[in-house]
């Protein structure tokens, strides 16, 4: 009986002890998934930006490369540091565009 005692007072506490590494692993799932949506929203932006007809041909230029960049950066399974730099990429042809990233 005793035993009994034990062996639940260890599995108790061996459950408190794990339950904040469950919770922030489940927290970096997340934020990598707002970090993949700020990018594909930039990225958006600069589909749409390019769309204009006032740019020129080096603005236009720079401006699809990144757009390029940025959309391999998203493709596949991307991770936290994949949509990190998709969203630089977004941003620099945003400012290639004279657009504001905010």
């Amino acid at each position: 009986m005793t035993a009994l005692v034990w062996i639940s007072g260890a599995v108790l506490l061996l459950a408190a002890a794990a339950a904040p590494l469950v919770s922030g692993r489940r927290r970096r799932r997340e934020s990598a998934a707002v970090a993949q949506d700020r990018a594909r929203d930039l990225l958006s932006r600069l589909d749409l930006a390019l769309d204009r007809p006032d740019l020129t041909a080096r603005q236009r230029r720079e401006a699809e490369r990144c757009r390029l960049l940025a959309g391999a950066a998203l493709a596949g399974q991307p991770g936290a540091g994949d949509a990190a730099r998709a969203r630089k990429w977004a941003e620099n042809g945003l400012a290639a565009l004279g657009k504001d990233q905010a």
